[in-house]
Parts: structure tokens; sequence; C-alpha cells
């Protein structure tokens, strides 16, 4: 039997193979074909314009995969763990300490900006919460510079001092190091030795009855990866008694005989 002539095939009858065997069939040729016959734009399973994909492409910037357009950009300002007024517990002490329930943690974080991951430094954002706590703001910028000047000095890795002692440690075998006698080591215990003295001088600047001071904690114990200032906890405030206290002697007859 003769094969149909390609001029006489109805369009969209069935698919059009290429005489080109090593090219394969005319797949692209045979969907659009088949939407043009059929005008079914409205299907479920339509493809784009070339062809070349599943499903149908989104045309509305309120779909909810492309996320609320209205929603806030800026996390950092919502009130949550990330805020910087946050009082977190303090996890620096044992949970049947005193000061577990009395004291907050206040978190500053990291600034990547200043010297990347070769340096640890911190943000000098302040947040409000240590003005009433006894921590105003110059002080804890001046607090902030102090810290991040040390620490960039002691962990610059091409300074000429790291460069001797990295040199004297391979040298040594590491036994340089071990003795504490590189310049980064020791300008750290220098950091930590100043951060005591300034609790000290908090700690005698608080007047008796005064609320709790801050309190820096060492940068060892965080890994120097958040600078934790310890305040007093804000919500707990002394407050009067509603009522006066009375003694046995002047509690009403009723009430001393129902005792």
């Amino acid at each position: 039997m003769a094969s149909p002539i390609d001029g006489e095939r109805p369009e969209g009858a069935g698919r059009s193979f290429s005489k080109d065997l090593e090219r394969g069939p005319d797949v692209l040729g045979y969907y659009r074909n088949y939407e043009a016959g059929h005008k079914q734009r409205d299907s479920i399973a339509s493809l784009p314009d070339d062809g070349m994909g599943i499903g149908s492409a989104i045309s509305s910037s309120n779909s909810s995969i492309m996320g609320d357009p209205d929603a806030q950009q800026n996390v950092g300002e919502e009130w949550g763990p990330q805020h910087p007024c946050f009082p977190h517990r303090n996890s620096h002490v044992s949970v049947d300490d005193p000061e577990y329930i009395s004291t907050r943690i206040i978190r500053i974080r990291r600034d990547w900006l200043i010297m990347g991951d070769l340096a640890p430094t911190f943000s000098n954002l302040y947040p409000e919460i240590l003005d009433p706590a006894g921590m105003n703001e110059p002080e804890f910028r001046r607090v902030i510079d102090k810290l991040n000047s040390e620490l960039t000095a002691a962990f610059a890795p091409w300074s000429a001092r790291n460069l001797v002692d990295g040199i004297l440690g391979l040298v040594t075998g590491w036994l340089w190091e071990d003795l504490g006698l590189t310049g980064a080591k020791a300008r750290l215990a220098r950091l930590e030795r100043w951060i005591e003295a300034w609790n000290r001088e908090m700690a005698r600047a608080a007047d008796e009855g005064a609320p709790i001071p801050p309190k820096i904690i060492p940068l060892r114990q965080t890994g120097y990866m958040t600078l934790d200032i310890q305040i007093g906890d804000p919500e707990i405030t002394p407050e009067p008694p509603s009522t006066p206290a009375l003694s046995r002697s002047e509690m009403p007859l009723e009430a001393t005989a129902a005792s």
C-alpha cells in the first residue's frame, strides 16, 4: 500500500518524522501542531512557548511560591532571640545558682564586615536595654572599640609578630606555642585581664541596693562568637505590698478566734 503524501496528511493527525535518522523525530513540531489544532491552552499540563518544560508557568506575582510581597524584610527588628535587646537566659551559671533567675544575658553578635573570618569582631549596635542596667552608649562603644582593636591585632595573620611566631613554632615543633610565648596568646591574656578589671570597676561603681551591675562574660567562654553582657533581669522589680502586714495583736477578733 502506498504511503500517504506529506502534503495531503491532515495537520495534527500524527507525528511527522524527519528523513534525517540521526536527528530523530520532530517532537517540538508535533507539540506545536497539537496546540494549534486543538486550542487547549487551559490544559493542566500545558507547555511554555518553547515547548521545553512541564507544567504551567507562574503568571501571578502573588503566588505563594514567590513569597509574600508584603512580608517584613528586616527580620532582625522583630522581637525574639535575634533582637539586640532580647534578654537571654544566663547559660553561664548553673540552674541552681540564684543568678540564673535574677540575671539575663544581652548577646552582641559578630560583625563579619570588619575582618571577615580572620579575626573575631563585634557589632557596635547599641542595645538600649543596657542603659537602665548601668552601661550607657559611650561606655558601650568604648568597650567595643577596645575589644575589636585588640582582637584584630591579635589574630591578624600577616602581622610581623604572628609571622615570626609561626616560624618559631615550626622550628621548635610547636613548643613555642605550647609554652604560651606567642604574641597572640599574650595579647589575649591581657585582654581577659582588662575585662576582669572592667567588671570589678562596674561592681565598685554600683551603689548599695542598686540594680545588678553589668558584667562582661569572658570571651573564652563564648568561643569569641558572641559578646555576652550579664545584666539584672529587667522583669524583676521590687514591688511594695498591696496591704500592710498586721501583727497578731492587731488582727480582728474574728480572725484570732478562727486561728
